[in-house]
């Protein structure tokens, strides 16, 4: 202990934690499978949208995962951060608190409950507390949703009239009464058109008529990531929308991060990042960008993931399998185990070190001041490994790393000592249920040899960047193998 404060480290024991509220009555932390029968159907993720940037509260958008019953209903959590939603029953409304979960009517949002068993209810009408105001102000524009956050639009070819509609669009909120999406930067933008109960693809962004450069008919649902759209694209030449079987709204990760097969074991090659290339046997199919063909497709034969170096097939043979998790809709989560070929032994065998995961590929970190201690953890981190059940990252010139440490329940930026550091470590910011480190929400504290403790330091910022999409017309051979058996 006494050479970790030498170099500028500590026991992240020895240190505060950041204040936080007290257990409050009515507040019990429920384990996978606690919940009440009858609220076993409430959605996991939900999603706060619409706030205008400029408006007070407005960070209180993103997504917020489900932790917990509060007052009998489900509690929801935003990673990163102590900022809840949570059932009032005194009131009888929703809350969204800054504070977490107490026992307290103060908000920073609220929302008449309506007879709604979970806060996803789109006919909510949410008050937002305003200072200038001094009270909760109506607006009519935030929305609190089960539809995903994001989805991905691909498979127009490149170089084909319309071909920048492909991309990964996020969720913006409402328009025309159904949830909106739209790509980060751009004015491309997913709407809904009530007069034709259609979905429209819009170059041009929200916009109240009826002209776009592509649709797809909604048939009632709720998304247009609802599987089995069928989406027509302009064309100039023929002066109409034309069916594209290829193009495709998913909702899945974009990107797949595959870890952990060591050398000099067999398959390692299957190491690396894997790109959405559509839907196979339903369900997303992910392959390399290298040209290798390396693929992770279903089998709905025997409902399971399979990781196959000979790329999209309609076979069974495969590399590598995990039993598909119900509920669970694409091959990036933790909690797939993975069988391995062993040639040796004729057979798969569980390697439990292999992960796949949906995660940033970087985690910059910046914002501490070059002429403070501990300056050295600015810089950026890739992908390596998943240590403790999380994702864990490493500067390519040197051992600085970022890791979990599940006992404190904590994000570590560890100098020296790499991933064998336990409690021991240069910055650390509490999880609050951030599943990676480069959750912007992150407050970092970074240790002091003056003071002696680890001090928060707000210009620190940690942010995620996952790897570019793919245009598949310029991988060879990637559209001849995915046309082959779709």
């Amino acid at each position: 202990r006494a050479r970790a404060r030498a170099r500028g480290g500590a026991p992240m024991a020895m240190c505060r934690r950041m204040p936080g509220a007290p257990l409050a009555a009515g507040y019990e932390i429920a384990a996978a499978g606690d919940y009440p029968e009858d609220l076993d159907d409430v959605p996991r993720v939900i999603t706060v949208t619409g706030r205008h940037k400029e408006r007070e509260n407005q960070d209180l958008q993103g997504e917020y995962v489900r932790i917990t019953n509060f007052h009998g209903r489900p509690a929801y959590r935003k990673p990163g951060t102590r900022t809840c939603i949570r059932y009032w029953s005194i009131a009888d409304r929703w809350l969204i608190d800054r504070e977490g979960l107490q026992e307290s009517d103060t908000c920073n949002a609220y929302a008449e409950q309506g007879g709604a068993r979970h806060p996803a209810c789109e006919d909510l009408v949410w008050r937002v507390w305003e200072s200038k105001h001094k009270q909760h102000v109506r607006d009519p524009e935030m929305l609190v949703t089960a539809c995903p956050s994001e989805l991905q639009i691909i498979g127009r070819a490149a170089g084909r009239e319309n071909f920048a509609l492909n991309g990964t669009y996020k969720l913006i909120g409402l328009h025309q009464g159904r949830v909106a999406y739209q790509k980060e930067g751009d004015k491309h933008a997913i709407r809904y058109w009530a007069l034709g109960d259609r979905w429209l693809l819009d170059l041009e962004g929200l916009r109240d008529i009826d002209v776009c450069n592509a649709y797809a008919d909604a048939h009632g649902s709720l998304h247009p990531g609802t599987t089995g759209l069928a989406w027509h694209v302009w064309d100039s030449v023929r002066n109409k929308h034309v069916l594209d079987s290829t193009l495709q709204s998913i909702v899945a990760p974009a990107v797949i991060e595959l870890v952990g097969r060591e050398p000099p074991k067999e398959n390692v090659s299957m190491n690396g990042t894997y790109f959405l290339v559509g839907l196979f046997c339903g369900r997303p199919a992910y392959m390399k960008a290298d040209g290798t063909g390396h693929a992770i497709r279903y089998w709905p034969r025997e409902d399971r993931w399979l990781i196959d170096l000979d790329g999209l097939r309609d076979i069974d043979l495969c590399n590598a399998y995990a039993e598909a998790i119900p509920g669970l809709e694409h091959p990036g989560d933790l909690s797939l185990v993975w069988h391995v070929w062993e040639t040796s032994r004729g057979r798969h065998l569980t390697d439990p070190a292999v992960r796949t995961i949906a995660t940033p590929h970087w985690v910059t970190v910046s914002g501490r001041d070059p002429y403070k201690e501990n300056a050295a953890l600015n810089g950026k981190y890739h992908l390596v490994d998943v240590v403790e059940g999380k994702p864990a990252y490493k500067k390519e010139d040197c051992d600085h790393v970022m890791r979990y440490w599940p006992s404190e329940d904590r994000w570590v930026i560890d100098l020296e000592a790499g991933f064998n550091g336990a409690d021991i470590a240069n910055a650390y910011a509490d999880a609050k249920g951030a599943e990676h480190p480069g959750n912007t929400e992150l407050l970092w504290y970074v240790w002091e040899t003056s003071r002696g403790c680890h001090v928060a330091d707000e210009d620190i910022i940690a942010e995620g960047e996952y790897m570019d999409l793919v245009d598949w017309s310029k991988v060879p051979g990637a559209v001849a193998r995915f046309d082959a058996v779709c």
